[in-house]
């Protein structure tokens, strides 16, 4: 039995080394096949195919403006952040008071629960009320002392005539000096009242001037009651789309407490960051074509309304505001891919994107395909030429002669100096790509 071992172990490894080699040899088969049954794309030797059929194009020359590419985040324009105003409890949640609701401007929201506010309304009220009394009696009494001011002076004349006849019958010894400190007595008295009558009249004005103060502070009072009051309903500032409702029946709001916010999608605005060189050629009312970082989402249009005064000189970016009309492909909060188009009216050279490779094109001159590297200045996006379906373009630095024909498969592999017939877009690639070459001989009869 021990000997049997080593002879069991040996065939276990010969089959299993056997297998092995069965499944890398199928594989082996299976690349060696399908290498042999490749497409094989045209060679691009002229000996080979004859002369190549390509589509080529001229460049465009249009005004175009400086394109710059940035990104940004869309906001929207009108955002309410809706605190309370007093402290009280919730009383009541209106209906539209939730999140995703659309509430117009003016809308009730909540209302807060307003019984102390009516209370000092109240209060307000009938302080009012007892000023007014008093002022109504303020004005009897001015008329009261306005005649008792007038019979005190009268008064007061009339001693004072009487004290100086009784003198003067004195100088004359016809009265004694009793009778003139009586008559001098009369005059003191009648200056006394006279007096009195005159401060009781002097501290009118005064009395009135206190009790309209404490009129208008008690009006001031009954404002803030009565504001207290209106502002216990909370309502909508704005019209548009709620987007905060956190508060429920019973809770407490004070004063700063976050109640609910309000957007309004229909304006949209996007803070651009771009590159400081850029202050030069980007204005207000440039356009900017805006595109949603997600698949599928189509260009939006804007212009540019404001530019930041300052560059970030930690950045060395500079911040434009562009504005949109809100909709289903531009919504607050979206992160945004921003094309900002120059107003420059300068005319540039264009070519489509696939027609540059390695900052190389392929042109055709007198029908023989030449390499020539060119630079490119920017890029864009749009429809410019209707015969062609590009929309990715690119602005080339250096101009080209005119009538200069470009290739528009720029990643294809042709060699310097291959003859080539240009197709224009429109025209057929279709037929012989080798209509130099000799028909192939017919095979041999057995």
């Amino acid at each position: 039995m021990t000997k049997q071992k080593p002879i069991v172990r040996v065939l276990s490894f010969l089959a299993r080394a056997g297998v092995s080699a069965a499944f890398i040899a199928a594989g082996i088969g299976i690349y060696v096949w399908l290498y042999e049954t490749r497409a094989q794309p045209p060679a691009s030797d002229p000996s080979a195919t004859g002369r190549l059929r390509l589509l080529v194009t001229e460049p465009i020359e249009q005004p175009v403006g400086r394109r710059f590419r940035a990104f940004g985040q869309a906001r929207a324009v009108n955002v309410a952040d809706v605190p309370a105003r007093v402290s009280a409890t919730v009383a009541m949640i209106h209906p539209n008071y939730r999140e995703g609701a659309a509430v117009a401007a003016g809308e009730p929201l909540v209302s807060l629960d307003d019984s102390d506010f009516k209370r000092q309304l109240t209060m307000s009220d009938e302080a009012l009320r007892a000023i007014d009394a008093q002022l109504s009696m303020l004005a009897l009494d001015e008329a009261s002392l306005k005649r008792a001011l007038e019979l005190a002076e009268e008064d007061a004349k009339i001693a004072n005539d009487d004290l100086e006849r009784v003198r003067r019958a004195a100088a004359q010894d016809a009265a004694v000096a009793r009778e003139v400190d009586r008559a001098r007595g009369m005059a003191i008295l009648s200056e006394r009242a006279l007096m009195a009558a005159r401060d009781a009249s002097n501290k009118l004005p005064l009395q009135r001037a206190a009790l309209l103060a404490d009129k208008a502070r008690t009006e001031a009072t009954r404002d803030l009651a009565q504001a207290s009051l209106e502002r216990a309903t909370v309502r909508a500032p704005i019209a548009g789309i709620v987007q905060v409702a956190q508060l429920d029946v019973g809770e407490m709001a004070a004063p700063g407490v976050l109640i609910a916010r309000i957007v309004d999608p229909s304006a949209i605005e996007i803070p651009v960051l771009l590159p400081a060189l850029s202050r030069a050629f980007v204005h207000v009312g440039d356009r900017v074509v805006l595109r949603a970082d997600r698949s599928g989402a189509d260009p939006v249009d804007a212009r540019v309304t404001r530019i930041a005064p300052e560059d970030d000189p930690a950045t060395r970016t500079m911040t434009v505001y562009a504005e949109a009309v809100g909709s289903a492909q531009l919504a607050p909060g979206s992160f945004v891919e921003a094309e900002v188009a120059s107003s420059s009216s300068d005319a540039r050279l264009l070519v489509p994107r696939r027609a540059v490779s390695g900052g190389h094109i392929v042109v055709i001159r007198d029908g023989v395909a030449h390499q020539l590297a060119v630079e490119v200045e920017f890029a864009f996006t749009g429809s410019i030429a209707p015969a062609l379906p590009d929309t990715e373009w690119l602005v080339l630095k250096d101009a080209l002669p005119r009538g200069t024909l470009v290739v528009l498969d720029g990643s294809r592999r042709i060699r310097e100096g291959a003859p080539v017939i240009a197709v224009r877009p429109g025209e057929t690639l279709q037929g012989d790509l080798n209509p130099t070459a000799a028909p192939a001989a017919a095979p041999k009869q057995p």
